[in-house]
Parts: structure tokens; C-alpha cells; sequence
């Protein structure tokens, strides 16, 4: 069987998914894509996968909103199932999937039911042409369900349950015994602390200001607490300024721009609880692997599809959206509840090693291949 897939950047999250399935037996893809997203700081990979990966030039409009891929419509006629990046703001999407369908050739939108902060109207209009086609790949179980209650009757939907190659998580954790964790706490200043983390960039749009108003509430029940916030930005010398004013900079352990897994996993096996005080995706799945449960705001519409893994109580806990004090409430109470925590810690774990990670994505990619052809 051979595959096209139509996207824009093959992206660093995205390695362990490329990685297995480029290189699986009895199917033969082929990643159609650029080399970058003018005006966006993204990372591609693409040079790692060689002739694997065919690179198109790119077109953008309009403050590099609308853009258009010069694409080798006759070589990519050749696959025997084509997936198009359903994202109709990249003119040539809808193009290519005219032409395909009056060429009856097998296609799979791959999109989403909904999209982060999306205007309404263009979300109608793009699920408008998202239901023109007959195969349908989301990012989660959750979003068939949307779709599905917005009328997508007739159409054959499957969710890849977007996720992270847990394998690798796994590998790294080993890297990290008890003993060395505990050296690592020792040489931050950290030990004898109850951490909770944040990961994220520090822009407005995080929200991370509304933590910083919830640590003297959460301080006063748990006097050791520290919250870890790893990651750079615009917002940094204002949330300092704020901690300050709050009085609350020894709970405060501001430890700037880390990518790198391994640097990442103590922060994650040292701490008890992930805290997103705004709109979250993938970050939850990142969390999930190394077993910690989540606060987060309810408001659904706001996060990305990944949220569709989260479940109040269970893997962790929803507070009122742009209410620090509820937040702080939150927090307390999974703190104080160490035995709950540990139920939801397992719960977390076993959805980031059995439902969402990048084996199952190429499992169910391969799937909707299949079933497309039929």
C-alpha cells in the first residue's frame, strides 16, 4: 500500500510518529511538506527522513495566514490513499482535494472537530468541507463523538488519540533513580519541598499570573510548597514583579527555557502535580506519561483536542476558570489527599501507556488507510 500525506512541517513532537510509521513494513509513505512555516518558530525534521520526505515550496498571504503548496499533483495521484492536512486557510488543500475527488481517488482529512480559540464561523465553514469527504481522521475517540453529534453521520471517522512516544519517556525515566533525583533536588535548593509544575512558554495567553495570585492561599495550607515554572518569554520580568509584590518568591523556582527530554523528566518525577492555568493540548499527554494528574480550567473550547483525555476526579482536577482562589482550593486539595493522588497518578499513566501515545497513533493511521480503501 503506498501513502501520501499532505502537511505543512514535520514537527519535533511529531518524531516518534514519523519514526514508526515511515518506517513500517508493508506500507510504503510518502510526507509531502515544507522545510518551514514562514513567520512561525517551528522546528522541522524533515532532513532526518531523506527521500521519505518530498519538499514543496510555499506561498503565504495576508500576514502568513493564508498560504498556498506548489504540490506535484501527478506523482501524489500515484498513492493508493492520500491524507490532506484539512486545514482549508492552505488554499491548495481545498484545490487538491477537488481534483482527487473528481478523480475518485481514496482520500482522509486529517483535522480537527475543533480548534483552540477557532472564530465560529470559519470553524463552520471549514467542518462545512470537512464533511464533503467520506473519511475522516481526528485527533481523539472524543472529537468522533463531536463530530458525530454535529451531524457527520454517513462519513467514517476515527480518532488517532494525538499522544507522545511513551517508549522514550519510559527509556529516560530509567535514567533517573531515586538517588539521583534526590541529588538533583539537593543541587537546586529544592529538597525538603513539595513541588508543583508548570511547562510552558511565559506569554500572557498562559495565564501563569493567576498561579502566582494562588500561592499565598496555597502557601498558608502548604508551607513547602514550590512551584516549578520552566520556560521563557515576554511575561517573565512581570511575573517576577508580581511574585515580589505578592510576596511569594521563595515559592517560586523560575527555571527558564528547557527542551530536552532528559532535562525535563526530573522536573517531572520530582513533582506531584502539572498545573495549566489556561488553554492546554498535547501538554497533557507530556504530563500523563510521567504519571502526574493535572489542574486545569473546564473550559473545553479553549484546549486543544488532547483534552478529550482528561476526566475531572479521575485524572486529576478542573477549577473554575479564571479564579485563582478556586485553583488554589484545587491544588490544596490533591495535596492533602495523598492516597487520591496516587489513584489518579496510576490513572494517568496507564491512558498515556495503553490510549494515547505514538503506537497507537500509527495503529489507527494504518487503520483508516485500510479502511479508506474499501
Amino acid at each position: 500500500m503506498e501513502v501520501a500525506i499532505i502537511t505543512n512541517v514535520i514537527t519535533t513532537y511529531r518524531e516518534g510518529f514519523y519514526d514508526r510509521l515511515l518506517n513500517k513494513e508493508g506500507v510504503k509513505v510518502t510526507v509531502y511538506c515544507q522545510d518551514n512555516i514562514p513567520g512561525v518558530n517551528v522546528k522541522s525534521i524533515h532532513k532526518k527522513y531523506g527521500e521519505k520526505v518530498h519538499l514543496v515550496k510555499c506561498m503565504s498571504l495576508k500576514n502568513e495566514k493564508l498560504a498556498f503548496q506548489f504540490l506535484p499533483v501527478g506523482k501524489i495521484k500515484k498513492a493508493d490513499v492520500i491524507f490532506l492536512d484539512g486545514n482549508p486557510r492552505i488554499f491548495s488543500n481545498i484545490l487538491l482535494g477537488i481534483i482527487l475527488s473528481f478523480t475518485g481517488k481514496k482520500m482522509v482529512i486529517w483535522t480537527m472537530a475543533h480548534s483552540f480559540g477557532a472564530n465560529k464561523y470559519t470553524e463552520w465553514l471549514r467542518l462545512k468541507w470537512t464533511s464533503l469527504f467520506k473519511n475522516i481522521f481526528v485527533y481523539t475517540d472524543k472529537e468522533v463523538n463531536m463530530l458525530r453529534a454535529k451531524g457527520f453521520s454517513k462519513q467514517n471517522i476515527l480518532g488517532m488519540n494525538n499522544g507522545l512516544d511513551q517508549k522514550k519517556i519510559d527509556a529516560g525515566i530509567q535514567n533517573w533513580p531515586p538517588e539521583k533525583l534526590d541529588q538533583w533536588k539537593k543541587d537546586r535548593g529544592l529538597d525538603n519541598k513539595t513541588l508543583v509544575l508548570s511547562i510552558a512558554r511565559l506569554v500572557s495567553k498562559n495565564k501563569f499570573e493567576q498561579m502566582i495570585e494562588a500561592l499565598p492561599e496555597i502557601a498558608a495550607k502548604v508551607p513547602d510548597i514550590c512551584w516549578c515554572l520552566v520556560g521563557s518569554g515576554e511575561e517573565e520580568g512581570h511575573l517576577k514583579s508580581l511574585a515580589k509584590k505578592l510576596d511569594v518568591e521563595k515559592y517560586i523556582y523560575f527555571a527558564g527555557q528547557i527542551y530536552e527530554e532528559d532535562k525535563l523528566a526530573p522536573f517531572f518525577l520530582n513533582t506531584k502535580l502539572f498545573i495549566h492555568p489556561a488553554s492546554v493540548g498535547l501538554s497533557i499527554i507530556h504530563a500523563f506519561g510521567y504519571g502526574l494528574p493535572i489542574v486545569v480550567n473546564p473550559n473545553e473550547a479553549m484546549h486543544g483536542p488532547e483534552y478529550g483525555a482528561f476526566v475531572n476526579d479521575e485524572t486529576g482536577k478542573n477549577f473554575k476558570e479564571d479564579d485563582a482562589s478556586d485553583l488554589a482550593k484545587k491544588v490544596i486539595e490533591l495535596l492533602d489527599s495523598p492516597e487520591n493522588l496516587n489513584e489518579m497518578s496510576r490513572n494517568v499513566k496507564k491512558i498515556a501507556r495503553e490510549s494515547y501515545n505514538v503506537d497507537v497513533m500509527v495503529e489507527r493511521f494504518l487503520k483508516m488507510a485500510k479502511s479508506s480503501l474499501h
